[in-house]
């Protein structure tokens, strides 16, 4: 039995699909994508399988990849059941945590990594670009012009572009926590290239025959859209959409199917029901929709749980993935002002004593408003440190 390797930390789907690893078909989802509206934003907590989404629909959607789509999706949902759209697009996409965080090179970083990205995006997709043009973008110092006059150029070539980006916020809200308030609110809604970057997607998404034809947007979190475009309107935040309450994460059956694989292939040893009852009570009980009739389990968290049992034939040391932990440096914002306690840690202790809070979930909010108590209260749940109880 050639038995399928566990994809913990992989998110190149393209990679696990090859590489024999296994894989929880949530594929079936496209169809529901399609359904949503064509801009869209979506949140959820770390290490839940946003990469892997990003990445799988590059390989379903890249007009580049036509002859790879029987390998990579012969044996899932949309490769039985594919939707018009397949391989239709150029796509481009950018995953803001690879950006330096450090404030002081921060632009300058931003610039950098859009620039390359352009580049690639060029030479992938040179056959639908006059050389001329390419020669001519690529002699552009500013990247907010480039970018610029690459969409005006696909709207008049009619070339349909299907933008990604994922973590978003990755490195604005690492300078929010580590070099503060101020310095966070220079860059996103001060003069710069990543205040205007989305001030350009903002005039794409509202601008005919624009090139942009799709965009999907990843975050943990809805504060920072918020203050760099001055009130969420880049497209439609799906995040507390019932019908895709189970795009990411893996529901109970799914769970159990994993460890009953690996149980039936002799690699783990453990009592299934036993490491069904740890999961529940550490990994589950994620809902991400009022109506949702499921509860999930974190993904990373079940493949890491999986992983170390097999490894060594016992429950893992540390139940909880370092990878997965919560930067505590953001929960310390969220809690003190000018390191003096404010009103959420009487909240957040309210919160730990009781169990449970009664509080709507925002579904955008700048920074300025985290004091607010059903603000703090829609963070800690887009953390994934609370839950809506079923």
């Amino acid at each position: 039995m050639n038995i399928k390797k566990i994809p913990y930390g992989d998110s190149d789907y393209g990679k696990i699909i090859k590489s024999n690893m296994y894989y929880v078909d949530k594929t079936k989802y496209i169809h529901e994508l399609e359904a949503l509206p064509n801009y869209i934003f979506l949140i959820r907590p770390r290490r839940f399988g946003k990469s892997l989404w990003i990445n799988l629909l590059q390989y379903y959607y890249d007009s580049n990849r036509k002859d790879q789509f029987d390998v990579l999706f012969k044996d899932t949902f949309i490769g039985q059941n594919p939707t018009p759209n397949k391989n239709k697009y150029l796509t481009l996409a950018f995953n803001f945590a690879m950006v330096d965080p450090n404030f002081d090179r921060v632009q300058e970083e931003f610039q950098s990594y859009i620039d390359s990205i352009l580049n690639d995006f060029l030479m992938r997709y040179q056959d639908s670009f006059e050389k001329s043009f390419i020669s001519k973008l690529q002699s552009y110092q500013r990247v907010n012009k480039k970018l610029q006059e690459l969409f005006l150029y696909c709207a008049r070539h009619q070339l349909k572009v299907y933008l990604f980006i994922d973590e978003y916020d990755n490195f604005t809200n690492t300078i929010l926590t580590t070099s503060g308030k101020f310095k966070y609110l220079e860059l996103t809604q001060g003069e710069g290239s990543f205040r205007y970057f989305f001030n350009l997607l903002k005039g794409l998404t509202s601008m005919p025959d624009s090139g942009l034809v799709k965009l999907f947007i990843t975050g943990v979190s809805p504060v920072t859209m918020d203050d760099v475009t001055s009130g969420f309107n880049i497209g439609t935040n799906v995040s507390l959409n019932k019908n895709i309450n189970e795009f990411m994460g893996f529901t109970e059956s799914e769970t159990l199917e994993i460890l009953r694989y690996y149980h039936d292939a002799g690699q783990l040893t453990l009592d299934l029901d036993f490491c069904m009852d740890i999961m529940k009570k550490w990994y589950n009980n994620y809902r991400f929709a009022r109506k949702a009739q499921n509860v999930l389990f974190n993904s990373d968290m079940v493949l890491y749980f999986v992983q170390q049992a097999m490894q060594d034939t016992t429950i893992p040391e540390n139940l909880i993935d370092q990878n997965v932990r919560i930067d505590y440096k953001k929960l310390r914002y969220l809690i003190t002002v000018d390191k003096q306690l404010n009103g959420n840690f009487s909240r957040l202790k309210d919160i730990i004593e009781k169990q449970e809070i009664i509080s709507g979930i925002v579904k955008s909010f700048p920074v300025e408003e985290l004091n607010e108590q059903e603000n703090f209260i829609s963070l800690l749940y887009y953390f994934g440190l609370l839950t809506i109880q079923g």
